[in-house]
């Protein structure tokens, strides 16, 4: 029996899918896997890394504006990627298709339809885009990363599961992370992160901040800057004063988020699905920064989410400075039992096992 993976551009489209297949080795391990991305995603690069084959297909977005000549050409790339994609599924007849974002999907939802596969759409965003409303009427089933999302889809179809995420997260522990970070228990760690490529004006706020957040000598920062300001970062950390130096660590990426997550005792984050998703995960009081331009505003809708249900607080990008950003660590961090709460309310809303209910739920579709 062989189950479709198709999403990709984004890290926010592709890590839920290995999250999910990841899931279907364990409860379904004679099923075989095939990933569907788009010829220029990073789905190139990470889903062979993780040992699943990967079927590139042609694939555009679409302009906001529909009637635009480039329109036309993403419409004929979405054409010839659902007919190349027909053309493999045919020989393959896949049982399921899971659609996880991005156009990819589109065309691989649309193909397995045509050859009778059992579909299976997640939302990640509580504020769906056009096409996921769309393809929702084509689908057997809809898996939502908010609550807020299952009211955008037809009655009775969506089901808020929450957003998969890598086991690693879920069976990581506070103890195990501070120990390899070499936290004390006295010491307070600050998490400040901008997705896989970082983000400037966190960046920026951060920096802007950091003389005075220093001067808390019991607050070690570790910030994932993002490769391409990474040598700013080194730089900044230089010229600080040699006691406070090695209490600000920048990196540009790493891959130890599970064990930066849980050493946290706060984070300064985006909003995106995946990141607050392994941040509730780990039960981290977050301040979250939603990016501006994400399409309909998604992440402003992901943080006010959480924010209503009291595990973060949100600052709006245009409103993030560097006196902002000192205030408000400030008052958390000095508040040890709002962190308390709100890592108890983070904990109550996470989802940890979003990608086994997801399986299972389409185990039951197959009968």
């Amino acid at each position: 029996m062989l189950w479709v993976m198709a999403g990709g551009g984004t890290g926010g489209h592709i890590y839920p899918a290995l999250a999910l297949a990841a899931a279907v080795k364990t409860m379904s391990p004679d099923t075989q896997l095939l990933f569907v991305g788009a010829t220029y995603g990073l789905e190139q690069k990470i889903v062979p890394q993780h040992g699943y084959p990967l079927l590139t297909v042609t694939a555009r977005p679409f302009p906001r504006r529909l009637l635009s000549p480039s329109s036309f050409i993403s419409g004929s790339a979405m054409l010839y990627g659902i007919f190349q994609t027909f053309n493999h599924f045919r020989k393959l007849r896949p049982k399921v298709v899971i659609g996880t974002g991005g156009y990819a999907s589109v065309c691989a939802l649309l193909a397995g339809k045509l050859v009778g596969a059992k579909l299976v759409l997640f939302e990640a965003n509580s504020i769906p885009g056009r096409t996921n409303k769309l393809l929702a009427k084509l689908s057997d089933w809809v898996a939502t990363g908010f609550p807020e999302a299952v009211n955008f889809f037809p009655k009775g179809k969506a089901t808020y599961t929450g957003v998969p995420i890598r086991a690693d997260v879920r069976n990581m522990d506070k103890p195990t992370a501070r120990k390899t970070l070499g936290l004390t228990e006295s010491e307070q760690c600050l998490l400040v992160f901008g997705g896989s490529r970082g983000a400037q004006r966190i960046n920026e706020a951060l920096w802007d901040a950091l003389p005075r957040l220093l001067l808390r000598t019991s607050l070690k920062i570790v910030h994932l800057c993002g490769s391409q300001w990474e040598a700013d970062a080194k730089r900044i950390q230089e010229a600080l004063s040699e006691d406070v130096r090695e209490r600000y660590q920048p990196f540009g990426y790493r891959e130890d988020m599970p064990v930066l997550l849980h050493a946290a005792d706060l984070a300064l984050s985006r909003a995106g699905a995946s990141s607050i998703a392994e941040l509730l995960t780990a039960g981290v009081p977050s301040i979250l920064v939603p990016y501006p331009f994400a399409i309909y505003d998604h992440q402003r809708f992901n943080a006010l989410s959480i924010v209503r249900r009291g595990a973060a607080v949100m600052i709006l990008n245009a409103d993030l400075t560097g006196e902002r950003l000192f205030e408000t660590v400030s008052e958390l961090l000095d508040s040890r039992e709002r962190l308390e709460r709100m890592k108890e309310l983070a904990l109550k809303i996470a989802r940890p096992f979003a990608a086994e209910e997801i399986v299972k739920r389409t185990l039951e579709l197959l009968g």
